[in-house]
């Protein structure tokens, strides 16, 4: 039995830009999943069937079967070819093809657009992460937070950001299996060098402070705080460009917007929410805001003062230590 990965960390194969840029490119299938058997497959020119394995994160299995099954079937009528799509339960990815050669291909041609067109719809599952763990800057964090509930009207206290888990995100990614995590780590200790020779041998300091919001201040989202060199050197701004630069070309990165470098403070809830952090980050409380004017005019220039970053995370999403900072898969020091 092949085994043809699609997933290639590293690569474009998922990160193609396919409906994020207008790309019609297709990932293309790992030319190293041949037949372990090559005679096998000039049978199979002549009528053999044979059965190969397709490695799909099951966060897109939903895809290739379509509402009430529509896709699986037009995957199958075009093709020819037998498609098995694993139970959800199972919690397997291996979709399996069972045809002749040209069937085979043309399912794999098939499932392989859909897993390109539809990689985007999946939650991220990490994120490339500046954490500041200073605690006197989470302390004076957490004081200006319990000011702004007495300002910020029908927000709920989940608004507010953990101050054990303040960081600079550099870029969203979806690592949907521990080979995908043990690559990005990788991939980031691989650009120890040069991220030592943008940082130097002095500490990297950096300054927070300065409110503003990402929306209108009378229709704020999120209120963030600037984030800039204590020495006004540029290093973390050329750090941050240059993180989210490599991984983007190596094919980790699919967002859009621009890297803004900032760190949120307030990610606008309603009052009494019953969602959970998961189900708010990737639906929203998008249309909910709060008029964050009042909160700017009276602390809007506050200082949260300087935080020495050590660390570059590969972090992940909504999962959190004992003192609020995220959980990380691996790390690049910066010390």
């Amino acid at each position: 039995m092949n085994t043809i990965s699609i997933v290639e960390v590293g690569s474009r194969r998922y990160r193609v830009r396919t409906g994020l840029a207008g790309s019609s490119k297709v990932p293309a299938i790992d030319s190293g999943a041949t037949s372990h058997n090559p005679p096998s497959e000039s049978k199979a020119k002549h009528g053999k069937s044979e059965r190969i394995s397709l490695n799909i994160p099951r966060q897109v299995h939903k895809y290739i079967i379509g509402a009430r099954g529509s896709t699986l079937d037009k995957l199958r009528h075009e093709s020819r070819a037998k498609i098995t799509v694993p139970p959800e339960r199972s919690r397997s990815d291996v979709v399996e093809i069972e045809g002749l050669l040209d069937e085979r291909q043309k399912a794999e041609e098939l499932i392989t657009q859909i897993v390109a067109d539809n990689m985007a719809k999946v939650p991220y599952t990490h994120f490339i992460s500046l954490p500041l763990l200073d605690i006197d800057m989470q302390r004076k964090v957490g004081e200006f937070q319990r000011d702004a509930q007495r300002v910020l009207q029908n927000v709920d206290s989940s608004s507010f950001v953990h101050p054990g888990s303040l960081h600079i995100t550099l870029g969203m990614l979806r690592l949907l299996s521990p080979k995908d995590v043990t690559r990005a780590v990788e991939f980031l200790r691989s650009l120890a060098k040069d991220v030592a020779e943008i940082v130097g041998t002095k500490p990297l300091l950096v300054s927070v402070g300065q409110l503003a919001t990402m929306e209108a201040a009378s229709q704020a989202r999120t209120i963030y705080a600037n984030a800039d060199d204590f020495d006004n050197s540029g290093r973390l701004r050329r750090l941050c460009a240059f993180v989210r630069d490599k991984f983007d070309s190596a094919g980790y990165i699919d967002e859009k917007r621009e890297l803004k470098i900032h760190v949120s403070i307030v990610r606008a809830k309603p009052a009494h929410s019953s969602a959970d952090e998961d189900d708010l980050a990737e639906k929203g409380s998008r249309g909910f805001s709060v008029n964050a004017g009042p909160l700017l005019k009276e602390f809007g220039s506050m200082s949260f003062g300087v935080c020495r970053v050590g660390q570059i995370q590969i972090a992940r999403r909504f999962r959190h230590a004992e003192n609020g900072a995220y959980e990380n898969d691996g790390a690049l020091s910066l010390l």
